[in-house]
This record gives C-alpha cells, sequence and structure tokens, in this order.
C-alpha cells in the first residue's frame, strides 16, 4: 500500500494492480488502433466523396464538440463513479453508434450527412470514456512507475498513431469505409475483454479530519463566478503569463486549419490519393515522436525563454514550408509537417513548466482549466473558419499567412519586451514535467 498523508486518499496499489493496469492498457491500445484507422478511413471517404472542405470542417466540429459540452460532467462521474462501468457502457455505446451507422448505410443511406452525424453522435461516448481511462492510471500503478508509463503510454499512443494511416490506406483500396467500420467493432470487443478481467482499487476514505473538511466544504458553497475571477487574477498577477496563454490560444487557432484540411490539400491540391496521404501523415507523426524523445533526453535547458521563442519560428516555419511545397513535392509537404509536429512538444514542455513553476499551487487548477477554456474556445472557430478560408484563399496560401501571422505574434511580443516578463530563472528549483503530460494539459499541441 503506497504510503499517503492526511490530506490525500488512501489508495491501494502494487505489483498485482500494476499488472493488472498493463492487461487493461494493451485492450486500449488495440482499441484506439481500431479507432485510428476507422477515423483515418472516414476522413479520406469524405475527402473523395466532395471537394468541398466544409464538409471536413464539419466533421472535426461534431467530433470536437463532445468534449466542450461534456467534458465536465464526464470528469465529475469519472471521479464519483465505478469507472470500469463507465468505461466499459462508454466504449459499448460507441461500438453501437458504430453499429447502427453500418445497418443504417446498408439499408437506408449513405450520405455524407449520416456519416458526419453519427461520428458526432459517437464521439459523446469518446469524451466520457478518456477522463475515466486517465484517472485509472495513478490509481493502479505505483507512484515511482507513473512518469515510466505516462512517457512509454505517450510514445505508443503516438506509434498507434503513426501506423494507424497506413492500415488505413491499404484497407481503403480495397472495402468500403462502411466495411473498415467492422474493424472499430472487432477491436472493441478486444478491449473489452480485459475489463472482465482486471479490478481497480476502490478509493478509501481516511481520517476524521478529511470528513471534516469535507464536510465543511458542502456547507461553503463555492462559486464559479468566483473561481473563475480568481484565475483571471492568478493570470495577470503572475509575470509573464498572459503572454504565453494568448501565444497558447491564437497558436491552437491558427494550427486548426492544417488539421482539418491536410486530405484536401494532398488530394485536390497536390493529386494525390490515400497512400500518398498515409506516407504523409506517418512522417508527419514522426516528428511528434522525435520532439517527445528530444524532451525525455534532454532534461535541462539554459535560456528557457530564448528557446521558447525560437522554437516557436521553428515551428511555423515548418508550417510554411507545407503551404509553399509546389505541386507534387510530398516529401517537401512531410518535411515541413514533420518540423511542425518536432517543434510541439517542446514548445509545450515549456509552457507547462512555466506555469507549474510560477502559478501558486492552490490556483493552479483555476489556472489549468481557464487555460482548457480558452483552448475549447479557439479550435472550433478555427474549425469553421478553416474551410470557407481555404476555398477563398486556396489551402496552400491559407497554411502559408496562418504559419506567418503566428511568427508575427511572436515578434510583437518580442519587440514589445512582452515576453521578457516569462522569467523562468525567477522560480528556480522546478523540474521538467514529463512531456506526455505536456500533450494532454496544454493547448498548443497539435491533435
Amino acid at each position: 500500500m503506497e504510503e499517503t498523508n492526511s490530506n490525500q486518499p488512501i489508495i491501494e496499489k502494487n505489483n498485482k494492480t500494476f499488472k493488472m493496469y498493463l492487461i487493461f492498457w494493451i485492450g486500449q491500445l488495440i482499441s484506439l488502433f481500431g479507432s485510428s484507422v476507422v477515423q483515418f478511413a472516414g476522413s479520406w471517404w469524405i475527402t473523395e466523396q466532395s471537394a468541398n472542405p466544409i464538409y471536413m470542417s464539419l466533421m472535426m466540429l461534431f467530433m470536437f464538440l463532445p468534449n466542450i459540452l461534456f467534458g465536465a460532467l464526464a470528469g465529475v462521474l469519472a471521479d464519483r463513479y465505478n469507472k470500469k462501468v463507465i468505461i466499459f457502457l462508454s466504449d459499448a455505446y460507441q461500438a453501437l453508434v458504430t453499429l447502427g451507422l453500418i445497418l443504417f448505410a446498408i439499408f437506408l443511406s449513405s450520405s455524407i450527412w449520416t456519416f458526419i452525424i453519427f461520428m458526432g453522435i459517437r464521439y459523446i461516448g469518446s469524451a466520457f470514456q478518456r477522463p475515466a481511462v486517465n484517472t485509472i492510471i495513478p490509481l493502479m500503478v505505483p507512484d515511482e512507475k507513473l512518469s515510466q508509463i505516462n512517457g512509454l503510454n505517450s510514445l505508443l499512443q503516438a506509434l498507434v498513431q503513426m501506423v494507424s494511416p497506413f492500415i488505413g490506406a491499404l484497407l481503403v483500396s480495397k472495402y468500403s469505409i462502411f466495411q473498415i467500420m467492422w474493424l472499430d467493432i472487432i477491436t472493441f470487443i478486444i478491449g473489452f475483454i480485459p475489463l472482465l478481467i482486471i479490478k481497480i482499487p476502490k478509493v478509501q476514505k481516511v481520517s476524521s479530519l478529511l470528513k471534516e473538511a469535507n464536510i465543511e466544504k458542502k456547507n461553503t458553497k463555492s462559486s464559479y463566478f468566483q473561481d473563475f475571477k480568481e484565475g483571471m487574477q492568478t493570470i495577470k498577477d503572475t509575470p509573464g503569463l498572459w503572454v504565453l496563454i494568448t501565444t497558447a490560444i491564437f497558436n491552437n487557432l491558427l494550427i486548426t486549419p492544417i488539421n482539418v484540411l491536410t486530405t484536401y490539400f494532398i488530394l485536390y491540391d497536390h493529386g494525390g490519393d490515400a497512400n500518398t496521404y498515409a506516407i504523409v501523415s506517418i512522417f508527419i507523426t514522426a516528428g511528434i515522436i522525435g520532439g517527445s524523445i528530444l524532451m525525455s533526453v534532454k532534461k535541462t535547458w539554459k535560456r528557457k525563454r530564448f528557446h521558447f521563442s525560437i522554437w516557436h519560428y521553428i515551428a511555423f516555419g515548418g508550417y510554411a514550408l507545407v503551404g509553399l511545397a509546389p505541386f507534387g513535392q510530398f516529401w517537401l509537404i512531410s518535411l515541413g509537417g514533420f518540423i511542425l509536429l518536432f517543434s510541439i512538444p517542446v514548445i509545450n514542455t515549456f509552457y507547462l513548466t512555466y506555469i507549474q513553476i510560477s502559478v501558486p499551487k492552490d490556483k493552479l487548477g483555476r489556472v489549468f482549466s481557464l487555460d482548457s477554456v480558452f483552448s475549447a474556445i479557439a479550435t472550433p472557430i478555427g474549425m469553421m473558419l478553416a474551410a470557407p478560408l481555404g476555398i477563398y484563399l486556396g489551402i496552400g496560401n491559407l497554411f502559408t499567412i496562418c504559419a506567418f501571422i503566428a511568427m508575427g505574434i511572436i515578434s510583437i511580443f518580442i519587440l514589445t519586451r512582452q515576453m521578457h516578463k516569462i522569467d523562468f530563472e525567477r522560480f528556480e528549483g522546478a523540474s521538467e514535467p514529463m512531456e506526455s503530460d505536456t500533450i494532454k494539459e496544454t493547448s498548443i499541441i497539435v491533435e
């Protein structure tokens, strides 16, 4: 049993629970693989069905909205109720919706709108499943192995995302999208088997002091508006923090077009096919793996503020390279995408590090919550604007313009000396966060 202080719940976790988690983890990776292949195939199917990128923007928006609408509720449910049941019901819901889409397409319709609506409904289950899966890790993995598992989990998820386009491209050339969707159901069944085997430890109640504290919390109704005000005041009072969050908001907004329009960019602007798109996706995903490895290996950085700025120029230089690539130069698109995603873990690590070391510990939750809210607002705006702007300006031009706007924002902060307010050296003694934590919690990351 792990030792805990009086302010923490007692959680029984040992080598047995760790082995149980590994079994569960393997099942979840298999399920993720199936979902990733289907998502790749679905994206390519929509691209082939219509040359209008509005449809892709709508699908991405419908897939993202459940996280905004149900994210907070899902987190509360994951804390309060049986996580095993929540994961099972969420996975079962997604599999049943997928089955419904297959049957609906066979007997009634196979229109783009049918597919988009069903995908949006399906991702409601994902919004509830993800928080429950994430909360299981600290319940079953001993503290001394948490960093190792988090890092390995991040790497393996990236590898799954890297392999799935290749498999998806092979399947797209032989089967219809609705036949491929059976893979999602099959991998759900495989991922469900470990849930029958594992036993998730329950969080035990501790001392009467903690009970009294909980009673006192119930008697004192917390105000969301008050928490919001305190979070905003903390951002204002922490040197340079508003600069970081502002750059994160713009980064998130400006990177969204490449997430939404890459399939159209490959097929219609450069004459590629599903195999070409798969190869480009593999090289681009390899970038984030490389950046993750760099941040795992290099533990200390001097002049963090300088590196935070310079890696923005490197990242968006890669973004511009994608947009400026001549017709059919897929190697140049791959190189630009690799540079962009290689830089993201570096930027995110500095971002999260500064928040962790500069914000008072009792205010971290409020600041991260506001950061998530701002990010959640920026992403759907980017999704809604990406397609019409891509049609009007041209997708390659849009990528290039977004890249130069992002570099311009960083330049303005540097020239007006706002960037100098970010003072890593003022808050010494903080350790670098694991890159996997950074990916999950910051808003700069490209998904």
